[in-house]
């Protein structure tokens, strides 16, 4: 039976061409990756758009109608979206809003379960992870761009608790922060030198992506400004 929910927006990124978005339900308190039908296990742009064209942002509060859950061993959190328009309600940056996503930051130095940046699949297919969604506050956070053979790679690179030495070097995929990213020649930047808003910190959503060359790795999906 379908049921409208409410979600704030965490990553809208790039996914084989096509969009993945994320969220935590503001009326379950779960986080939720939505999936269409028309490409599986991912959305079309038209997909992630409301009504007046504009497609959801990062700290959009939304409501969509969602249908069955559809999880799987990588993505314990998928479920279907119907194919009813979804309808903005409000932007998700008020005081109380930052006190709500604390609540969901990773907990010690390690990102979704381990100090690497990607998980074997055959661990996946016998153990389906428990969460493949978490929200991180970076420590010393940088931008790599890489050119490998006329490709263009962007990384973010950064710590996860000051007093940790693990670093991660991961790939990015959001749409808006790669634009941003788009003018600078390949090197490495300070996130500081990016940052326009003051009074801004930067969360990064990252997910486990789908199973590539044996692996499940672990991707910048949202870079989140939120109220510190």
């Amino acid at each position: 039976m379908p049921r409208l929910d409410r979600i704030v927006c965490l990553a809208n990124s790039y996914k084989h061409d096509h969009r993945c978005v994320a969220g935590i339900s503001l009326l379950t308190k779960r986080w939720v990756r939505l999936a269409g039908r028309t490409i599986p296990g991912c959305l079309t742009r038209e997909e992630t758009c409301y009504a007046d064209g504009n497609e959801a942002a990062l700290l959009d509060v939304f409501e969509a109608e969602l249908g069955e859950t559809c999880p799987s061993n990588c993505h314990p959190e998928d479920v279907y979206v119907t194919e009813r328009k979804w309808r903005p309600i409000r932007r998700f940056d008020e005081p109380a809003d930052a006190k709500f996503l604390a609540e969901y930051l990773g907990k010690g130095p390690a990102v979704l379960g381990s100090y690497t940046d990607r998980v074997y699949g055959r661990k996946v297919e016998s153990e389906p992870v428990s969460r493949s969604l978490e929200l991180v506050r970076p420590d010393d956070l940088w931008w790599w761009i890489r050119d490998e053979t006329g490709k263009r790679k962007n990384r973010a690179l950064f710590r996860t608790g000051r007093a940790s030495r693990s670093r991660y070097d991961l790939a990015l995929t959001d749409p808006v922060w790669l634009e941003k990213l788009r003018p600078l020649a390949p090197g490495i930047y300070p996130h500081a030198r990016l940052v326009t808003e003051k009074g801004k910190k930067a969360l990064l959503t990252v997910s486990l992506s789908e199973r590539f060359d044996g692996f499940h790795y672990k991707i910048v999906a949202g870079v989140v400004n939120a109220i510190g």
